[in-house]
């Protein structure tokens, strides 16, 4: 069974999948028998920095090598591609700035690195494909006409998604290693197999690189004992989160919004903004307030969110529009950037942390309000939606 998780924003969705991955594995009624399962991470997390796409990795490995059900896991890494924009001549890069950067914005290196610790088999496209693109120069790299293994003939745009041919090489890639490890396994003595032992079968694992024990108790293990949680996607959950809905001003509503009635959230969509939502909650042990809401290409705009002890709105800056789309303030203390904008033609959740001094068991207010839509809008709407809550 081959789980094809498309990772391009990793810093958006990575928990999100983890956690979706997580409880698919668990419910899964397929009998597995003498099958592997194989979990395929499919990697391009160019958009993030160089520790937090291998923070972000060691956290998905190492929750999958502590999964041992219904089997233990089969997992091959499977670096599926290059940043087309960084190797093009300008506008459309900064020369200057691509010779300075970490392997010219190919993390593919990084990706050998972590899995080599978990000792992960790795399956490349991008290793051989990206010097037969380049190895007669720009020009020639980006000729689809002449050269059979163009970036452009590759990229359907200036970052990293494969056109039809492009999928067309990654499933022969992908099929043909699998094959081809296959056929070593039937052909090899046992004497090999037995070198190759898991010993995370038996709870060995070795120390994690780029993690603290705080976040290892948190996004490994899953040792939060959530205190607090509102799910505003599920049909029945009205009953259950109602009574933590405290103020409702500007008309947040909670309803499905798209054409099959099924997915819900709270939403509000309102040009002028200002509209102003908060929730009674109780801290948990880690200080943590996560965040999930849709992010899209068009219509959403820009919420802020923030925690204190009074139950009404006292933020003038909900009326105010926000001119960038970066997530700035990081700090304990004001409101904190919800940005439900991004640039791919698709609405995705986006999960994000809130860092806050709520200490465990204290009660405060969540507060969340819309700020009015700002020029870098596109379409004529201004919408938020909120999908869950949840306090660690």
């Amino acid at each position: 069974m081959v789980f094809n998780m498309d990772c391009n924003v990793a810093g958006y969705r990575s928990m999100t999948v983890l956690y979706q991955t997580y409880h698919m594995l668990l419910k899964t009624k397929v009998k597995m028998e003498e099958r592997e399962l194989v979990l395929v991470l499919y990697h391009s997390f160019w958009t993030l920095s160089a520790y937090s796409d291998l923070w972000y990795s060691e956290v998905l490995l190492r929750r999958l090598l502590l999964l041992r059900k219904p089997d233990p896991l089969a997992i091959i890494t499977f670096n599926a591609d290059y940043v087309g924009a960084s190797w093009a001549p300008p506008p459309h890069s900064d020369p200057t700035t691509d010779r300075k950067s970490l392997f010219r914005r190919n993390e593919e290196p990084m990706k050998l690195w972590i899995s080599s610790l978990y000792e992960i088999p790795v399956v490349s496209a991008s290793i051989w494909m990206l010097p037969l693109a380049s190895k007669m120069g720009i020009d020639w790299q980006f000729n689809k006409t002449h050269n059979p293994y163009s970036t452009s003939r590759w990229h359907a745009d200036r970052c990293c998604h494969p056109r039809r041919e492009g999928h067309r090489i990654l499933v022969i890639i992908l099929a043909y290693n699998i094959l081809k490890e296959e056929e070593d396994m039937l052909h090899s003595n046992d004497v090999l197999i037995d070198a190759e032992k898991d010993w995370t079968s038996q709870g060995i694992m070795r120390d994690p690189v780029y993690l603290s024990p705080e976040e290892e108790s948190l996004y490994v293990l899953n040792e939060a004992n959530e205190a607090f949680s509102i799910d505003f996607t599920d049909p029945k959950g009205w009953d259950v989160w109602n009574t933590y809905f405290v103020t409702n001003d500007g008309g947040w509503k909670w309803h499905a919004d798209n054409v099959d009635e099924d997915k819900f959230g709270l939403i509000i969509d309102d040009v002028d903004g200002g509209a102003h939502a908060s929730f009674a909650i109780t801290g948990g042990k880690f200080g943590l307030i996560e965040v999930s809401y849709v992010v899209s290409y068009e219509n959403f705009g820009i919420s802020l969110a923030w925690v204190d002890n009074i139950e009404v709105n006292t933020q003038e800056r909900c009326k105010k529009v926000i001119k960038d789309k970066v997530p700035v303030n990081t700090n304990l203390q004001g409101p904190q950037r919800l940005i439900a904008i991004w640039n791919e033609p698709a609405s995705v959740p986006r999960v994000q942390l809130l860092h806050t001094d709520l200490s465990q068991g204290q009660k405060q207010f969540f507060h969340v309000c819309l700020t009015p839509r700002g020029t870098h809008v596109k379409g004529t709407g201004n919408k938020f939606k909120l999908l869950g809550i949840r306090a660690l």
